[in-house]
């Protein structure tokens, strides 16, 4: 211990002496901001209250460019006086004020250029007595990939059971107002359990470089994509899904499309091909998603996303066509697929995944919101009408945005994800890149409920506290094709064991006394019955506290 917090005092003298030595131009706009960045959390909750428009929550990360418009429609709409946010203008201004300092100015920025060789720092330290476990075989099939129900999820390497210091230093360089080049690393001093890790460790966790011309924004690299309606959600690309290597077409803001299709209103789309890494089975295999979101109205968001993990070691061959039509979900879904006739060639060998999401708000219930979304995963026409049942994943939540006060807010949340989400019988890496799913980490065959509730200000800070319940299934399943023609695949339960239970509780307190500085506190407990499906029982707790400065 002793060796371990003078690491971190040594990390945080490092840190004070950089933020003195180092300074940066005003924002540039190209450039993105991390997911985890802490103005995504006024952003939605502007977005909660009803303030914002033109504003699409389900396809982050946002660039500065588009915080900075984030902020100016928010500013209009306060300034326009309008009856309707009367209850929550004085919240919000503080609000808006925070993001508009974000980006120094409400256009984003000059365009002379930006180079901040150190654009922010973050000193943390974590300790913890939870162990990464893999997921149960629904049907013979694991997942690479492990989680950690009581940690927070993080863009590299997870935290080991013990004590772990890190100083994560992140860099922009904004030439010209189109072009930006970003990195960020992390450098850790562990004190493992397990003493045959290694002490000191350090990698990249983000390097990109982005162009833009016009409203159209192509990401070379590594880089985070999140496409979840709302923290802690994303069956897809989770919130807080690691970074992947990737090239990304996208629109650097929503845009309207021509003629009758205007009536979709606001529209987003993002194309992105990435590389999964290694993995003991079809190590490098390749992952092609998209996904389009559209705002018919300032009250409702809708989204349709498809998914295709291809490719790797030991992969089957495949000729262009057949690769670009297994791209195209509503033509190859309705073709009749070769797996069985050697005489021909085979079909593409693919797991493809496809589903919606969407928020709507409900202002004749004092704003209440409702978001949720649908995922099947290695659909075919035969299974998409089970989405709703045990094949499906589904999310769904309730969002109490005006609790008496704006202050004071508060989230319901139910989670089931199906016995095949995120499994496959060949690519049994799954939907995941060096062992860490992109999606939602409960897993498959699982369910959670969760209450959250919020305490803010406008002036900075924010205290959450969480309670939630995972339950794991142990269930047994036997997988087949009944028919010769291999046309329809069946899953059975063949045996039923006791679930394993893990109750669940999180306090948050977050200060932020100006844009470039914030504090962020965290401790969770949790209690397991019928641990690791050997009946036994367990306590888990975690400490985090972590210190931001943005420069």
């Amino acid at each position: 211990m002793t060796i371990t917090f003078r690491c971190v005092r040594a990390l945080a003298s490092a840190s004070f002496l950089l933020v003195v030595l180092t300074s940066a131009s005003g924002a540039q706009g190209t450039g993105l901001v991390a997911s985890s960045d802490l103005a995504y959390a006024d952003i939605e909750r502007l977005s909660e209250l009803g303030v914002l428009d033109s504003t699409v929550i389900g396809q982050r990360p946002y660039s500065r460019r588009e915080i900075a418009r984030i902020a100016g429609v928010a500013r209009a709409r306060l300034n326009g006086r309008d009856a309707r946010f009367e209850r929550v203008s004085s919240f919000a201004e503080g609000l808006v004020r925070r993001l508009e300092r974000f980006n120094g100015a409400a256009d984003g920025g000059s365009s002379d250029g930006d180079i901040a060789l150190i654009d922010g720092l973050t000193l943390s330290f974590v300790s913890t007595d939870a162990n990464r476990r893999g997921f149960p075989a629904p049907h013979s099939k694991p997942v690479e990939a492990t989680i950690d129900p009581l940690a927070q999820r993080r863009l590299g390497m997870p935290a080991v059971r013990g004590e772990t210091g890190s100083l994560e230093i992140s860099h922009r360089i904004e030439p010209t107002s189109w072009l930006a080049l970003q990195a960020r690393e992390r450098f850790e001093y562990r004190r493992p359990n397990d003493t045959t890790l290694k002490k000191d460790t350090g990698e990249l966790l983000l390097a990109s470089l982005r162009a833009r011309i016009g409203n159209l924004a192509i990401t070379v690299g590594r880089q985070q994509l999140t496409w979840s309606q709302s923290e802690g959600d994303g069956l897809f690309l989770a919130s807080d899904a690691p970074a992947l290597d990737q090239v990304v077409l996208s629109a650097d803001h929503p845009f309207v499309l021509p003629w009758f299709l205007r009536k979709l209103g606001p529209t987003q789309a993002t194309l992105a091909i990435a590389e999964l890494g290694p993995s003991a089975i079809r190590s490098h295999s390749k992952l092609l998603t998209y996904k389009l979101s559209i705002q018919p109205s300032n009250a409702v968001e809708l989204g349709g996303t498809f998914m295709n993990h291809y490719g790797g070691v030991g992969g089957r061959k495949s000729n262009f066509s057949d690769r670009l039509i297994d791209f195209l979900p509503f033509v190859d879904v309705f073709r009749t697929h070769n797996y069985v006739d050697t005489t021909r060639t085979f079909d593409v060998d693919s797991d493809k995944l496809l589903g919606v999401d969407g928020r709507v708000r409900l202002d004749a219930l004092g704003g209440t919101m409702l978001t949720g979304e649908l995922l099947i995963d290695d659909f075919d026409p035969h299974r998409i009408p089970k989405l709703l049942t045990g094949y499906g994943s589904q999310t769904f939540a309730i969002i109490l945005p005006h609790l008496g006060t704006p202050a004071l807010s508060a989230k319901l949340s139910a989670k089931h994800l199906g016995i095949l989400t995120y499994t496959h019988g060949e690519l049994r890496d799954g939907i995941a890149s060096r062992g860490r799913l992109l999606g939602d980490e409960l897993g498959p065959d699982a369910k959670s409920y969760s209450a959250l509730v919020r305490l803010a200000s406008s002036t900075g800070m924010r205290l959450e506290v969480e309670g939630r319940s995972n339950i794991y299934s142990n269930a047994s399943y036997n997988s087949f094709y009944p028919d010769p023609g291999k046309s329809k695949f069946v899953v059975q339960k063949i045996a039923t064991r006791p679930d394993e239970l893990r109750d669940l509780v999180f306090a948050t307190l977050i200060l932020q006394p100006s844009e470039g500085v914030a504090l962020t506190m965290r401790g969770g407990a949790e209690r397991i019955r019928n641990a690791d499906f050997l009946g036994g029982r367990r306590r888990d707790i975690i400490g985090e506290i972590a210190m931001r400065f943005g420069l």
